[in-house]
């Protein structure tokens, strides 16, 4: 049997679950993520697990990616049937314990200012009902037994993996690298689709570092938390790199014409209503602390100006 086993999500597009590694060593299973919460996600990854030969019960370590719901949404099954021993980064940590704090980390309510016509309450948006009632995909909380931050080190049966520290999509988000092996579990970092970012958690500045970190590192395999197995590593880091600056390019092209309002910018970025709200408000905001900070754009309240 093999003792690195990755088990796939039913697509790669939310609001699937996540793949799961699954790691045997000599005291049982260790798993990479826990995939998404919910009756349907949950039976799908306990029913995959058994019919591998890989007993749930056995289960007695969990290592998060970072604190979404389609990585950590099903660590509550998981918890009751086997009480694993519970490792995250330690900025994630505290989502982990309490998932509200994911409004912050996502600055979903950003958009607010930009599309007043919503109607938000002053309460805001219960971003943890929309992942329950829109998507299907719970989020779950769980109290970490144990944090890791850069360059710790994480036995895992035959396994030894180095933490990177890869922000952008998640403020603590981290992928895993065992160098000897050439092997990376690169979580929503490098994937057959580009994950979100947001201000909060790293933005395109944290994620283009991130993608550098990973392209570093001499790989053979990449597993990452959604779609296939990568062997063309510069091939598919490349990509996402490529989708990352085709954004900026497409700001920088519509400057030429002059100064143009934020909002317009986001429906130009994103033509459907369904993304302009989130992530297509945050999304641009990070692209623009960008270009701010390269000083190729400026800003008066909501009007985006090129600088020569």
């Amino acid at each position: 049997m093999e003792n690195l086993v990755m088990i796939k999500g039913e697509r790669p597009l939310w609001p699937s679950s996540s793949n799961v590694l699954v790691i045997r060593d000599g005291d049982g299973l260790i798993m990479v993520e826990a995939g998404c919460g919910g009756k349907e996600f949950s039976q799908r990854l306990v029913s995959k697990m058994r019919s591998m030969g890989l007993p749930p019960e056995k289960v007695h370590t969990i290592v998060l990616s970072h604190a979404h719901p389609d990585h950590m949404g099903g660590i509550s099954t998981f918890l009751k049937i086997s009480q694993p021993l519970v490792i995250i980064s330690e900025i994630d940590a505290p989502s982990a314990r309490n998932p509200n704090l994911l409004t912050d980390s996502f600055d979903v309510l950003m958009g607010k200012e930009y599309f007043p016509e919503l109607g938000f309450k002053d309460s805001g948006l219960d971003l943890l009902t929309l992942f329950e009632k829109i998507s299907n995909c719970p989020m779950a909380s769980a109290e970490p037994d144990k944090t890791v931050k850069e360059g710790d080190k994480i036995q895992m049966g035959d396994y030894l993996f180095e933490v990177l520290h890869t922000p952008g999509h998640s403020p603590g988000h981290i992928s895993l690298v065992d160098r000897e092996e050439k092997i990376c579990y690169s979580g929503d970092v490098v994937g057959d689709v580009v994950a979100w970012y947001s201000p909060s958690s790293g933005g395109v500045l944290g994620y283009l570092t991130s993608l550098e970190k990973i392209e570093k590192c001499d790989l053979q395999k990449i597993y990452p938390s959604h779609g296939e197995i990568i062997t063309e590593k510069e091939k598919a880091i490349g990509r996402i790199r490529g989708k990352l600056y085709e954004r900026e390019n497409l700001i920088l092209k519509e400057l030429e014409n002059g100064p143009r309002q934020f909002r317009e910018l986001v429906e130009k970025m994103f033509p459907s209503p369904n993304q302009q709200f989130f992530p297509g408000v945050q999304i641009l905001e990070s692209h623009l602390i960008k270009l701010e900070k390269e000083k190729k754009t400026t800003r008066q309240n909501h009007l985006v100006m090129p600088l020569k």
